[in-house]
């Protein structure tokens, strides 16, 4: 998925083909609208503080210097980090890194969010807080969030609409739209019947590559 996501995310240019965006084809960089990405990897600057990263990606994407001080604060309390906007990474636990890494995409207003993976090496708790967060924060801005994860149930919980892709070389095998309905309990959900029943869909479309 890295190739599909650099592309979405404007750090390699398309061969053949175009990207549709809304309504329109978008066949360049300069084309598009406002894109932030969470990587799986650790991508926060370890010299700067939780503030500091937040508000390298104000400052890189043109933001009035007047507005980042607020604005970096309100999506660091956003994402649930309040009181520790002065603390450096290597102080912070693996989820509360991702927080301020989410803090920081969503800070840039984005209209697209991509998602890689970002939750894979976190603990179960800490995976269902920060999923809970992202479900609470999306049903509030108005931001197409694009997420690749290998976990079906993450899948089901959180989008609107799956794609299950093949093996290599991947094809689109299967867009399943989600009919549970919003706003989203997280904690209820898992015990949720038509929720089981979809990651039961979803896990025999994997199990059955052709």
């Amino acid at each position: 998925m890295l190739p599909l996501l650099n592309i979405l995310a404007r750090q390699d240019i398309l061969d053949t083909g175009t990207v549709s965006y809304g309504e329109g084809h978008r066949k360049t960089p300069n084309d598009c609208d406002r894109i932030a990405v969470v990587w799986q990897e650790e991508s926060l600057m370890p010299w700067k503080t939780a503030y500091g990263n937040v508000e390298f990606s104000l400052i890189v994407t043109g933001t009035a210097h007047n507005d980042q001080k607020e604005t970096g604060t309100k999506w660091l309390k956003a994402v649930g980090l309040e009181g520790f906007e002065d603390y450096y990474p290597s102080q912070l636990s693996q989820g509360m890194r991702k927080r301020v890494a989410l803090a920081a995409a969503l800070a840039t207003h984005p209209n697209v969010l991509l998602m890689d993976e970002p939750f894979g090496a976190l603990d179960v708790y800490s995976k269902l807080q920060i999923e809970k967060e992202v479900v609470r924060l999306w049903e509030q801005i108005d931001t197409t969030i694009v997420l690749v994860t290998h976990d079906v149930q993450e899948a089901v919980a959180l989008s609107d609409r799956m794609v299950v892709l093949t093996d290599r070389p991947a094809r689109v095998k299967l867009v399943r739209e989600n009919p549970l309905p919003r706003p989203r309990d997280l904690d209820a959900l898992y015990g949720n019947v038509e929720f089981h029943d979809l990651v039961r869909e979803l896990w025999i479309e994997l199990t059955q590559q052709s």
